[in-house]
């Protein structure tokens, strides 16, 4: 279960500042601190269920999250991660429909709760925040073709040498078997490209 913290009337505001490194105005910084709120979440801690709706962004302040499908034998296969100073739950705020994936914190994770609700009113309100919404949608999409790109074209010890070099804090705090269930091979495939590599 998810423990709202208490927290100074302009932290809210403060932290996104610094983390996106933009600048908010009186008037949203006002929105951002009375409509939203920081949460904390367990590790191994499921936020959101397959085919349950979210109405929540998350803005991550510490911590992993992976986003996950189920197939139909009840195995599960990494989607994507987000971690400090990332966005997770955008596919509800796109949507509006129930999730298509799950979504589990690896790590403690501290974040910021943003409802779909406030987001929809910033973004009618405030035109320069309305652009960095729609630039980090399009950053979004362009990390899920290349994703896609990648595994079609390249070897599975090309992927997780790019995995590495995209996410170097990611691949030393990210458990082997969701690294490899990212890129697409198993876990024991993983270890042994691994040890080939330290060769």
């Amino acid at each position: 279960m998810s423990e709202v913290i208490n927290i100074n009337y302009d932290k809210i505001s403060t932290c996104l500042e610094q983390g996106l490194q933009i600048n908010i105005n009186e008037n949203i910084a006002g929105m951002l601190n009375s409509q939203a709120s920081v949460v904390t979440f367990q590790a191994k801690e499921v936020i959101l269920h397959e085919g349950e709706k979210s109405l929540n962004l998350y803005y991550i302040l510490n911590g992993i999250v992976r986003g996950y499908y189920t197939d139909n034998q009840g195995n599960d296969i990494t989607k994507c991660f987000s971690y400090e100073n990332g966005f997770f739950s955008s596919e509800g705020l796109r949507t509006r429909e129930s999730s298509s994936f799950s979504i589990e914190c690896l790590e403690m994770c501290q974040c910021i709760r943003l409802p779909y609700s406030l987001i929809d009113e910033i973004i009618q309100t405030d035109d320069h925040l309305k652009e960095i919404f729609h630039r980090l949608y399009i950053m979004e999409v362009e990390k899920l073709e290349k994703r896609a790109k990648n595994l079609i074209l390249m070897s599975a010890e090309e992927r997780y040498i790019d995995f590495c070099s995209q996410c170097p804090e990611l691949f030393r705090r990210i458990d082997l078997q969701y690294i490899a269930s990212y890129i697409g091979i198993r876990a024991a495939s993983l270890s042994r490209i691994r040890k080939e590599m330290k060769k």
